[in-house]
């Protein structure tokens, strides 16, 4: 059947056709089937969605996203047909039912995900069937492998190393010393981050004070070869390309199944060539793991993960008690990144960049980690880590020449004091990050908190223990009502 195209002004972020009533019947169709549109030798497949007023029956409605995949204009005629269900949808009932999935039947399952074919009941019934069935390590490997190869790669030889943190602690930025003092040294670092999802600044967000961090997987492969480094956005290089969209599926009923967080972790450094990563395990009451013993676990997790794919994992499980640094948000994290540079920033942040490296070097240059770590900080104490941190920055299209003087926190700032003498006991991580959050972080770049005296220190009445920054008066007001349980002091 042949119809005449009408774009609909708008983006659906899923593929959606629009049929009038009469139309669809003809053709046997309702809401939720599938219409298959095709323009000279483009096509795409769509969800069908009817109406009986603002579509012809000659007509077919189009959302931007499809049009510009046919390449077609208001008036123009297509093709349409019916289309059936892919065959991934029976792989998914499969899965439900407990069996296990091929390679084959995982990749299907995956690049339908990616190309907009399964309808979102059906992407969420697979999400929930590895919940609830679990995956085996094989289907894991496939899973990961599906995952790397559904988007950009990044193909790079020698010694590629990474890292990569389970999260949960705010203000950790160790990325910024590891990526600079290992490319120093000649390894090659394709550093790809997230945004922050739930914390007040990922990596990238905390990068993108310094300069672009949405870069393409050429880009990033050029870098990396110049300048030894980089510090991207991994969404921005289209790099596993399936993991966001399956990461939205598992958002809205916090489901996170273990195997599709290992191949969500994992599928990025298989994407971009990694044959070494170290992994920080952050274990506290308040972190994402909350104990050794789970620590553990995920530490062999992914080592076996790992070993299936060629990339040996060398684990770090380390104190999540409390927020790493002084800044939280992602010019706060910035400022603090490089008054630590300067030798007057915080000692925690980069004795923690020191421990992770060390392991590395450790390692891979098979030494005694008290050598390698005096080989990562005599790295940095030479200057040759600021050097290529600035050559990176300078790389990815930023001023090389940047100062921590140069960034503005946001302009509205207020101080929260010790009510009386002692020593602070204790500073809530989950804490700092809600209030972070409420502050604008990290949509606001400004926003966040400066923690002026960390835990151990011993302060009077009335001094400042931290200080709320915003670019909103309503938010930062907000924000002081709920600091109550913040910091302890004993």
């Amino acid at each position: 059947m042949k119809l005449r195209v009408k774009i609909l002004d708008m983006d659906a972020h899923r593929y959606i056709s629009v049929l009038n009533e009469k139309t669809a019947s003809k053709m046997g169709e309702g809401p939720d089937g599938r219409l298959l549109i095709s323009k000279n030798d483009k096509s795409v497949v769509t969800i069908i969605n009817t109406t009986n007023t603002f579509i012809e029956e000659d007509e077919v409605g189009v959302f931007k996203d499809v049009a510009e995949i046919l390449g077609v204009r208001n008036g123009e005629e297509v093709e349409v047909f019916p289309e059936e269900p892919p065959i991934s949808v029976e792989y998914i009932r499969k899965k439900i039912m407990g069996e296990t999935l091929s390679a084959e039947e995982i990749k299907a399952i995956i690049m339908d995900v990616v190309n907009g074919y399964l309808f979102p009941a059906e992407a969420s019934a697979f999400v929930t069937a590895c919940q609830i069935n679990g995956l085996s390590e094989e289907e894991v490997r496939d899973l990961t492998v599906a995952i790397a190869e559904s988007g950009n790669r990044v193909f790079l030889e020698g010694e590629v190393v990474d890292k990569h943190s389970i999260g949960g602690i705010p203000g950790n930025r160790i990325t910024f010393f590891y990526v600079p003092i290992m490319a120093s040294l000649g390894y090659l670092v394709p550093k790809t981050s997230s945004r922050a999802i739930t914390s007040p600044s990922g990596t990238a967000d905390t990068m993108e004070v310094f300069a672009r961090v949405d870069l393409t997987a050429e880009e990033i492969e050029e870098i990396v070869k110049s300048v030894g480094g980089v510090i991207a956005w991994g969404g921005g290089a289209n790099i596993a390309a399936a993991d966001d969209k399956l990461i939205q599926i598992r958002r809205p009923l916090r489901l996170d199944p273990l195997g599709l967080v290992l191949a969500s972790i994992m599928a990025k450094k298989y994407a971009v060539s990694s044959k070494y990563m170290v992994l920080d395990i952050p274990v506290g009451p308040e972190a994402k793991v909350k104990s050794f013993s789970q620590a553990k676990e995920w530490e062999e997790h992914f080592k076996k993960l790992g070993d299936m794919l060629g990339i040996k994992v060398i684990g770090f499980i380390s104190s999540g008690v409390k927020p790493i640094g002084r800044g939280v948000g992602p010019v706060l994290e910035a400022i603090d990144i490089l008054q630590t540079y300067e030798r007057n920033g915080s000692k925690d942040l980069l004795e923690k960049g020191i421990e992770i490296t060390g392991r590395m070097l450790a390692f891979l240059k098979k030494v005694p980690i008290v050598k390698a770590r005096k080989l990562a900080l005599d790295t940095f104490k030479s200057g040759e880590a600021e050097k290529k941190l600035r050559s990176i920055i300078e790389a990815q299209g930023g001023d090389p020449d940047i100062k921590w003087e140069d960034l503005t926190p946001g302009k509205y700032r207020e101080s929260v004091s010790s009510p009386k003498d002692g020593r602070v006991a204790y500073i809530s991580p989950s804490k700092i990050s809600l209030l972070s959050r409420m502050l604008g972080a990290p949509v606001d770049k400004g926003a966040g908190i400066w923690i002026e005296r960390g835990v151990g220190s011993v302060v009077s009445r009335g001094d400042t223990i931290i200080t709320l920054y915003s670019n909103s008066q309503r938010k930062l007001k907000a924000a002081l009502e709920m600091v109550e349980g913040v910091v302890k002091i004993e």
